[in-house]
C-alpha cells in the first residue's frame, strides 16, 4: 500500500528530526539494542545508529525497507542497523531488545483495537523484562478534527532535487468522531518544466487513541505506564499539548 509513497516520503518528512534526541536518550536510559517498529525509510533509526546504538527497524513496506537500508549504507552505519520487512501485528524476531518505539502517529495506522493489542503483544514479547516502550501520537481534539473534515488543503510544496520538478501536496480528511477514525488522502502533484502533471494519490485510514484508552491497552498487554509527556522536551501532557507521548515498561508475561 505505502510502496508508491516512498518516492516522496523523505522529501516530505525526512527533514523532521525533533524527536530524535528523545528516542536517543530513552534508548540510553533503558539500554539497547533498539527496535523501531513501523520505521519507514530510517528517518530515526539511522541517526540513532550514528549515535552508536544498535538498531533494528521493521516496516511492512518493502520499498521503505529498501530505502532505509540504502540510507544506513550511505551514512556508514549499516553494521549497526538491521531492517526487516514484516507486519508489526505478527512480528517475531530472534533478538531481544532493551527499548522499542513507534514514532510519530504510526501506531494510528492500526485501525482496530484488536490490531493495536496484537502489535503491543508482539512488542512485549520482543522486549526484555524491564524494557522500555515509547509511543508517539497526536493529541486528539475532536472539535478541531471536525473543522477540517471533508476539505482539501494545500499542505506543502517542495522540489525533487534530481529533476527540479515542483511537487504540491494536498491533503483531505474525513473524520468520524464516534469511531475515532480519519480517512486521509494525500495527493502529490509533480509538475515538470513543461507544466505536465504527474499525480500520486494515497488514501489510507487512521484511528486516534485517547490517553486513558492507551493506558488501558498497555496494561492489557503487560506494560506499566512510566510517563506521559506533551512534547519531545518532556513538557507535562495537557489538553493543549500537540503530542501524546507515552513511555511504558514491560513488567509481565503475556
Amino acid at each position: 500500500m505505502f510502496d508508491p509513497f516512498v518516492r516522496y516520503y523523505d522529501l516530505d518528512y525526512g527533514a523532521f528530526d525533533d524527536d530524535v534526541v528523545f528516542y536517543r536518550e530513552m534508548a540510553r536510559l533503558y539500554g539497547g539494542p533498539v527496535l523501531e517498529a513501523m520505521c519507514g525509510t530510517g528517518r530515526v533509526a539511522v541517526p540513532l545508529a550514528q549515535a552508536g546504538l544498535t538498531v533494528t527497524g521493521v516496516d511492512v513496506s518493502a520499498a521503505m525497507i529498501e530505502r532505509a537500508e540504502a540510507a544506513a549504507q550511505a551514512a556508514g552505519v549499516a553494521a549497526r542497523t538491521t531492517f526487516v520487512q514484516a507486519d508489526l501485528r505478527t512480528l517475531a524476531l530472534e533478538a531481544q531488545f532493551g527499548f522499542a518505539f513507534v514514532a510519530i502517529n504510526s501506531l494510528m495506522h492500526l485501525e482496530t483495537t484488536a490490531d493495536q493489542l496484537a502489535a503491543l503483544r508482539a512488542l512485549h514479547a520482543l522486549l526484555r523484562p524491564g524494557g522500555g516502550l515509547a509511543l508517539d501520537l497526536f493529541n486528539p481534539d475532536p472539535a478541531a478534527l471536525a473543522e477540517v473534515s471533508g476539505s482539501w488543503v494545500l499542505d506543502k510544496t517542495f522540489t525533487v532535487p534530481t529533476s527540479g520538478h515542483l511537487v504540491q501536496k494536498f491533503v483531505a480528511r474525513t473524520v468520524d468522531v464516534a469511531q475515532q477514525h480519519i480517512d486521509v488522502t494525500f495527493c502529490y502533484d509533480e509538475i515538470d518544466a513543461a507544466g505536465q502533471v504527474q499525480r500520486l494519490v494515497l488514501p489510507f485510514g487512521m484511528r486516534w487513541i485517547y490517553r486513558y484508552e492507551l493506558e488501558h491497552i498497555l496494561a492489557r498487554t503487560g506494560f506499566v505506564l512510566e510517563s506521559v509527556y506533551g512534547s519531545y522536551d518532556l513538557d507535562d501532557y495537557t489538553s493543549a499539548s500537540e503530542r501524546l507521548l507515552v513511555v511504558a515498561r514491560r513488567v509481565s508475561t503475556q
